[in-house]
């Protein structure tokens, strides 16, 4: 596995993808259970409230996660294209 650095693109972005799969899986059944808690008649609304907020924090942090990842992208296709570090060259 080649790693230069804090480099995404050269650097494990295997891993990247696995935890990133992992973080939208859990949003998706948190998703899920929230949906299916309003049909669940049983359930108060201040249960519901709590589901949606916490599926939103996690969609809050997984969007950030991604914009954190598309920067990190750009600077390192920045770095190669400029010649600054081209491991291929």
């Amino acid at each position: 596995m080649l790693k230069t650095g804090d480099n995404i693109i050269l650097g494990d972005i295997d891993t990247l993808i696995d935890r990133f799969t992992l973080l939208t899986d859990s949003y998706r059944l948190l998703v899920g259970a929230a949906e299916e808690l309003t049909r669940t008649p049983s359930v108060g609304k201040n249960i519901i409230d709590h589901a949606v907020s916490r599926t939103a924090f996690l969609g809050g942090i997984l969007d950030q996660l991604l914009f954190a990842i598309q920067i990190a992208l750009i600077l390192d296709f920045i770095r190669v294209s400029e010649g600054k570090e081209n491991p291929y060259v």
